[in-house]
């Protein structure tokens, strides 16, 4: 069996040749890992019997295997999809329709599926391990055929902090409706708690340390009128995350906008009510009380952030600003966190999470309102599609890794995206998103980073591994940064200058990340 090793930013398809590289040659950090991935010239006909072994005493491996998802279209050159390659080619890695090894599946079985043989390897590094260079073995059993991947390590003095003393920030929101139909499960019984801390886990592991919990339910009398809110399942799954390991939890929204362009901001769960309007007032005093109530009878007051409404606007900042001051008047002394998309929110978010692009649009206003002490995150979603770094599967790897460059590039100590885990039926063979309004699909992959596995688990995409080694990276910078903020900059411009500006070189990206550690001594 031959074989040959990919670098963590490259992605491998179905028909990739084997390439010139024998040796995994990699250089870390104690506390982190680092990846790499395996192509073989095997194909299997059928499930068949694996094991691995590492001879790394300092670290452990675990291997994975590749496996493809498939992409129907190429994303759109502004916004969603298209089949119109001429106009993307410029930007796509692949014309549509191609798989890519996209799908990291564990195994713990010791089977692999049928298919071309390909593996996804990530070294974890003991943030106490000692700092040298180490000549390791990587042996593969596939049937009865072995063969060893030598693996060079060079572990550096730098650590990157734990979960709890980061640095950097991240979150991806939990759709709790949607986790139950994937896993065919009834929402908030056993099983489904079960399939919870499985997701919850991997948010962890991937680095998300803030989590969105539930909103709270409304209560109707026998006319439908809104008289309580209920928070209990948003105080047993902000309870969880908070005894497994997050950081903080985000009270759900309440109010969205019904046109982008338009003034008028409605309730989520009444859309003909208008947030200025006193019935709007009336149940949005309601829901705030019953929300603080339940963040002072569990103590959460100092790891709480309320989130109010998705993307405001520059038409409806005003009305965001009143749904903000009804919040803070029931909940005194809550931080608000919100993706946004105006400049003109002054007095509403504590948090601004901003899109990419449009932090780039207005940076002048964003950079005074940091100067005056505003905190500001960075945000990618659907739109706009195109070259703009957006973690899809026919973009360079790349763009799913360097947003977090560009959040230390801006002050930006935290990331956000919409899309975990929101998928199609078939999610292997429809990685375009459908929005439900005609035949609109995000580009493929947007909407998740995992993928949902038949016992109740995600499985990491490798777009999914490349967003927590991107969290790393924003760590290492920030250390850098701390001695000389102008080298780190330098060391972000060797790679990405905005977010529609950045490289597809792997080889460059990952000599940067070593120029980076050998600076950091």
């Amino acid at each position: 069996m031959k074989s040959c090793i990919f670098l963590d930013n490259e992605w491998i398809y179905p028909d990739s040749a084997l390439c010139e590289r024998t040796v995994a040659s990699l250089h870390a950090a104690r506390g982190a890992d680092v990846c790499f991935q395996i192509l073989t010239d095997r194909t299997l006909d059928g499930d068949t019997l694996f094991c691995a072994a590492f001879t790394g005493g300092q670290c452990r491996a675990t291997v994975y295997q590749l496996l493809p998802a498939h992409v129907g279209e190429n994303s759109g050159p502004k916004t969603h999809t298209t089949t119109d390659y001429e106009s993307v080619k410029h930007f796509v890695t692949r014309k549509a329709p191609f798989d890519a090894y996209d799908i990291t599946r564990p195994l713990d079985s010791g089977v692999l599926r049928a298919g071309r043989v390909a593996f996804f390897v990530r070294v974890d590094v003991p943030a106490d391990a000692i700092p040298s260079e180490y000549n390791e073995a990587l042996t593969l059993t596939v049937g009865e055929e072995a063969f060893t991947v030598p693996v060079h390590i060079k572990i550096y003095h730098a650590t990157v902090p734990t979960l709890a003393d980061a640095s950097f920030h991240m979150v991806n929101w939990i759709y709790y409706d949607k986790l139950a139909k994937h896993h065919d499960v009834i929402p908030y019984s056993e099983e489904y708690y079960t399939v919870l801390r499985a997701y919850l886990k991997n948010q962890l592991d991937m680095r998300n340390d803030y989590l969105m919990i539930p909103s709270g339910v409304p209560i109707r009398d026998e006319n439908g009128r809104v008289i309580d809110f209920d928070f209990s399942h948003a105080e047993a799954v902000g309870n969880l995350a908070l005894s497994m390991g997050f950081r903080a939890i985000m009270g759900g929204f309440s109010a969205r906008f019904v046109v982008w362009n338009k003034p008028l901001v409605t309730l989520l769960w009444d859309r003909d009510i208008d947030v200025t309007s006193f019935e709007g007032y009336r149940q949005l005093s309601l829901y705030f009380k019953r929300a603080w109530e339940c963040v002072q009878k569990n103590g959460w007051q100092d790891r709480y952030f309320q989130c109010l409404e998705d993307e405001p606007q520059f038409p409806n900042s005003m009305e965001y600003r009143v749904v903000a001051a009804i919040c803070r008047k029931h909940m005194p002394g809550v931080r608000i966190h919100d993706p946004i998309e105006s400049t003109e929110l002054g007095g509403g978010p504590d948090v601004w999470v901003v899109k990419q692009a449009v932090y780039e649009k207005y940076q002048k206003e964003y950079e005074l309102l940091q100067g005056m002490g505003e905190e500001m995150w960075i945000y990618t979603c659907g739109f706009p599609a195109g070259a703009t770094m957006n973690r899809v599967i026919d973009l360079p790897l790349s763009a799913s890794l360097l947003p977090m460059w560009m959040c230390y590039k801006y002050n930006a100590p935290g990331f956000l995206h919409w899309g975990y885990h929101a998928h199609n039926t078939d999610f292997e063979k429809e990685t375009c998103y459908r929005t439900g309004k005609n035949d609109e699909k995000y580009p493929a992959g947007n909407s998740f980073v995992v993928y949902p596995a038949a016992d109740g688990t995600p499985w990491y995409s490798v777009r999914g591994h490349l967003q927590r080694l991107g969290a790393y990276d924003y760590e290492l910078l920030h250390l850098l940064g701390e001695k000389d903020r102008a080298l780190a900059l330098d060391m972000v411009e060797r790679v990405c200058r905005t977010f529609d500006d950045y490289t597809d070189d792997a080889a460059l990206i990952a000599d940067t990340r070593r120029m980076i550690l050998e600076a950091l001594g």
